[in-house]
């Protein structure tokens, strides 16, 4: 699968899911980058004050949601030959103060695409100033056959 492909299968995906995902929240971040080979994409997200808290982070709910999902939806975009997973663990930590209206690069990646239990990191970056690192998110699945595919009924 080519890149222009394998951005268009995770945007639809991201797209399609967005209701179940958020919880009526229209985050949306939105694939521009990607390396299927290495599990890797980067996606844009725009933090409005909606998604920021009293201490002028993103708010760490945000941020957990925003991990699952996009580190979800990149784990099963790399190993959809699996099947179904659960989630294991997800850790978030808002590292630095943002702004209203900044542009994030969320950058995931899978830590490994053998383990049956696959690991990914979210590291949420300015997408002006790439060093400059707002919050970092960790996600861990466990594959098993006969799982059932559940959503939430809103």
């Amino acid at each position: 699968m080519d890149h222009t492909d394998f951005i268009d299968k995770i945007n639809k995906s991201y797209d399609f899911a967005n209701k179940f995902l958020h919880y009526g929240m229209e985050i949306r971040p939105k694939v521009t980058w990607v390396d299927g080979q290495a599990g890797r994409f980067i996606a844009e997200w725009l933090v409005t004050s909606d998604f920021i808290d009293q201490n002028q982070c993103i708010d760490e709910g945000v941020l957990g949601t925003v991990t699952d999902n996009t580190t979800a939806m990149l784990i099963g975009s790399v190993l959809c030959d699996r099947g179904k997973s659960v989630s294991t663990s997800i850790s978030v930590q808002a590292v630095a103060p943002i702004k209203p209206n900044t542009v994030v690069e969320i950058v995931c990646a899978i830590a490994s695409k053998t383990s049956k239990q696959p690991h990914a990191t979210a590291t949420f970056r300015d997408k002006q100033s790439p060093q400059k690192i707002y919050g970092r998110g960790a996600h861990t699945k466990f594959f098993k056959a006969g799982l059932s595919e559940s959503q939430p009924r809103l």
